[in-house]
């Protein structure tokens, strides 16, 4: 069998009927928006892991890693976010993404926390969160340092990948680009429902994990249809990040940052810096890999997995 047989037989006769054996609710978050969850409960487990998803992701781009960790003696609990996944939308335009503040982000996990997840009397709980999800997580971690017990940060967003370009130039250039009248206009170079071609794609190197995301549950699944992001939710995350990697010393429990060494989104000296500041944080970097680390090759994804599980059965012993 070659890769692409094998990754398509093992995700359609083991990780989709695992996904769909879930459970799937909804709540209301900050001004009574409804968000969606997923949870996958483990008979006889004591613990539970939950997965923020990042940026215009849904939990459903998550069965693989769901299955995957399914010997672990973890439950597992997801969130789509406020304007993403299957969530609701923010804006008349539901393609836009879109957030009035970025705590609310985090207002809304709180209530996810308090409503669905402590329904069960855990022991211990777990957080495990990508890009804009890290972000919140890392946020939340800041806030309450005492309701997790450890937690995985892969490719978190604490600011954009800008090469040369000095960061003030970027606060000033987001200042400007969010002035009244144009804060829910699409930041620059984001559009609406652009789909890139495999070759031009940042995210990952996998043809099969993203073609199936981009070419088949995308096109076919519109309750998830997204386009970029506003001049607002630029604004608010790069805010946010900063603040993030500011007081990143308050976070006490035991952290796992996973950094792709070919990341082209997101700036990997930020997440050194938080990382340095973090008493407890212990960074793993995948060479090859690119933002998407958790759909990337099986080189790639499965050295990214294996350091996941590592790390969990630690904290878990």
């Amino acid at each position: 069998m070659n890769e692409k047989h094998d990754f398509r037989t093992r995700y359609e006769t083991q990780v989709l009927p695992f996904y769909q054996s879930g459970s799937f609710g909804e709540f209301e978050g900050v001004d009574g928006i409804k968000i969606r969850h997923a949870s996958f409960l483990k008979a006889g487990s004591r613990s539970a892991l939950v997965v923020l998803p990042g940026k215009s992701e849904t939990y459903l781009k998550y069965a693989e890693l769901f299955f995957d960790l399914r010997d672990l003696p973890l439950s597992l609990y997801a969130m789509d976010h406020r304007g993403m996944g299957f969530s609701e939308r923010m804006l008349p335009d539901p393609l836009k993404v879109h957030v009035e503040c970025f705590d609310h982000y985090m207002e809304d996990f709180i209530i996810f926390l308090d409503t669905v997840v402590n329904a069960e009397a855990w022991d211990r709980l777990f957080l495990l969160g990508h890009s804009t999800g890290s972000l919140i997580a890392a946020l939340y971690l800041e806030r309450f340092p005492a309701v997790f017990q450890a937690a995985v940060l892969c490719s978190p967003f604490f600011e954009l990948k800008r090469g040369q370009v000095p960061g003030f130039v970027l606060r000033l250039l987001g200042r400007l680009m969010d002035s009244p009248g144009r804060r829910r206009e699409y930041g620059p170079g984001q559009s609406k429902l652009a789909r890139s071609e495999f070759p031009d794609n940042t995210i990952t190197h996998s043809f099969e994990r993203w073609s199936l995301w981009e070419q088949e549950i995308l096109p076919n699944t519109e309750a998830i249809h997204f386009g970029g992001v506003t001049n607002h939710w630029l604004r608010e995350c790069l805010v946010a990040g900063r603040r993030a990697v500011r007081q990143a010393g308050a976070i006490a429990v035991p952290l796992l940052l996973l950094q792709a060494g070919q990341d082209s989104i997101v700036g990997l000296r930020a997440q050194d810096r938080f990382c340095r500041r973090a008493p407890n944080c212990r960074k793993q970097r995948i060479p090859g890999a690119r933002h998407e680390i958790l759909i990337e090759r099986e080189d790639e994804r499965s050295a990214a997995i294996t350091r996941i599980k590592t790390f969990l059965n630690t904290q878990l012993a």
